[in-house]
């Protein structure tokens, strides 16, 4: 198998082939909560940095990092509209983590062929449906792997190479990194406390402080956000529930409900190794691995990077396989060794079985990623759907107390005045405002919580009168009066 390698059309045509899907789908990166938040967000940043007065904060901002919301509000000068922005954003970070992922590996295995390093990111990184899932959303993971790709990429470089420039290049992509995704700060510390204890050794301050000044500079942007924004990263709502006793239990209650999953956290961190999301044939990798894969100084803190990064996770009370991510990014560069084994004696002595191999993985990859697209796919027409469904019946202006559908709703009908059931215990509800609510589908998750508290008041002290019946149980009512 002879396979010319021109990394900048190979990545040129993942960023296309992921514009090229968007269009095909007919999606614009929108869906869930996070999402919406995301583009309101960035809209308002884009208000402030041109000095108008924007909408007040959101409740997700205190909770969500602002590096990617800000990035999509600077690309709103180029002439695009928020959600374009954002999501070409995604497009670009997505092909920018594959490239700086090649690079990566080219600096802890630098005597494998170019065919085999992309062969392998294209296959495991590129192809693997939670990776591709991120690159075609509205979401922060795409863009907060790239940053932290490009600041392992200086830091491995600086560590292997002697190269003690680059720690500076390490500091500004590691704040950024952060900035995007608080969480990534646990799997960049031990990398930037290696660099670090090497300089010093190496008698190199000046470089030190190089790095420690432009790291502050890049930190600048999230205090400006901070500065509009209620709350701290350390006052997330997550980490409130942290405990080690998380990791034997699949069931958690907390600010954002009741909500079991299928297996305790202890086996959900094994999901970067073997689970469909990522890439269901990886552990067959651990058939061909070697002590010695590990033997490089970088690749030892690596693999104590990821274990530091999953214990954090698993004592979460809550279960989310677009947090493992990077994990995975982390554990594909200690495999890859075992991987250039197998494509370099498998294509030599074993051709038939190797390609037969290569296509298995490729064709699970393909299959996997239409199943983790569909719900999200599914949820972005149902979103769009309601939205128009209610256009018919709300005019501008009016109040509508909802929950889950609110953020999304506030993308397509921005217009009305909104008032989540999550944020607040309400006193009272005017009559001829509106309930936007699905009791059936929230009272197992949201029991005891203000989202079915205030249905609970709303439905014995009000009379609420059925406008309409919408998709997948959910119902519009008008408050009539009080009762």
């Amino acid at each position: 198998m002879s396979i010319r390698v021109r990394p900048g059309l190979w990545v040129l045509a993942f960023f296309g082939g992921l514009a090229a899907l968007s269009g095909i789908l007919d999606f614009n990166g929108l869906y869930g909560q996070d999402a919406h938040e995301y583009l309101r967000w960035s809209r308002a940043l884009f208000e402030r940095l041109q000095g108008r007065s924007a909408a007040p904060a959101g409740p997700g901002e205190a909770e969500l990092a602002g590096g990617y919301p800000l990035a999509g509000a600077i690309f709103q000068y180029f002439g695009l509209g928020a959600a374009r922005a954002l999501q070409g954003l995604s497009w670009l970070s997505a092909a920018g983590a594959l490239w700086f992922f090649e690079r990566n590996l080219r600096v802890l295995s630098p005597g494998a062929r170019g065919s085999s390093r992309w062969v392998f990111g294209m296959l495991t990184l590129g192809l693997a449906p939670c990776f591709l899932r991120a690159g075609l959303t509205l979401m922060s993971d795409a863009f907060g792997l790239m940053l932290a790709m490009i600041a392992l990429f200086f830091g491995l470089r600086s560590i292997e190479l002697q190269r003690p420039r680059d720690v500076v290049g390490f500091a500004v992509f590691a704040a950024l990194a952060i900035t995007s995704r608080y969480a990534l700060g646990l799997l960049l510390a031990l990398p930037a406390l290696a660099l670090a204890l090497e300089r010093w050794r190496e008698r190199q301050r000046l470089w030190l402080m190089a790095a420690l000044a432009a790291g502050v500079l890049a930190f600048l942007p999230l205090w400006w956000l901070w500065a509009v924004v209620p709350g701290s990263p350390l006052g997330h709502s997550l980490l409130a529930d942290w405990s080690v006793l998380n990791f034997f239990k699949r069931t958690f209650t907390q600010a954002s409900g009741s909500v079991s999953y299928l297996l305790p956290n202890l086996a959900y961190l094994l999901f970067p190794l073997m689970h469909p999301w990522f890439c269901l044939t990886l552990p067959a990798l651990l058939l061909l691995a070697k002590r010695t894969d590990v033997h490089l100084y970088s690749k030892r803190i690596l693999a104590l990077s990821l274990a530091v990064y999953l214990l954090f996770l698993g004592g979460l009370a809550h279960q989310n396989a677009r947090y493992l991510l990077p994990a995975y990014a982390v554990l594909l560069l200690l495999l890859f060794p075992a991987w250039d084994r197998f494509f370099a004696y498998g294509l030599y002595f074993f051709k038939r079985l190797t390609c037969f191999l290569i296509g298995l993985t490729l064709a699970c990859q393909l299959f996997f990623s239409v199943r983790i697209l569909r719900p999200v796919l599914a949820r972005h027409a149902f979103e769009q759907e309601v939205a128009s469904l209610l256009r018919a019946d709300l005019k501008p202006g009016d109040r509508l107390y909802a929950f889950d559908l609110d953020i999304a709703l506030q993308s397509y009908l921005p217009q009305l005045e909104y008032h989540n059931l999550w944020v607040q215990r309400y006193d009272s509800f005017p009559p001829g405002s509106y309930f936007l609510f699905n009791a059936p589908k929230l009272r197992q998750q949201w029991t005891g919580q203000p989202p079915m508290l205030n249905w609970e008041h709303a439905v014995t002290q009000y009379n609420l009168e059925e406008i309409r019946q919408l998709p997948e149980g959910w119902v519009l009512y008008r408050v009539v009066k009080h009762k």
